[in-house]
């Protein structure tokens, strides 16, 4: 079965090129999102087993959202 994975990151050009990767490495990327908000809302829809984010995602911290995605309840 594949690993199904949500990519973050702001910009547009790195995710095109992480999801064709993955893809070709047998991932199924469920969602990709640019900014924390979406991507806890994704998580939420798709729930993804693995999430790959930008630790510097613009103005916010990737940190603090991989944290918040690996908690029991993304809210």
């Amino acid at each position: 079965m594949a690993v199904r994975c949500l990519l973050v990151d702001d910009n547009p050009g790195f995710l095109q090129i992480a999801r064709k990767t993955l893809e070709s490495g047998g991932f199924v990327v469920v969602a990709v999102a640019t900014c924390s908000a979406d991507a806890v809302r994704h998580a939420r829809q798709a729930r993804p087993e693995v999430a790959l984010v930008d630790v510097e995602l613009g103005a916010e911290s990737g940190f603090d959202l991989a944290r918040q995605l690996a908690s029991d309840d993304p809210a």
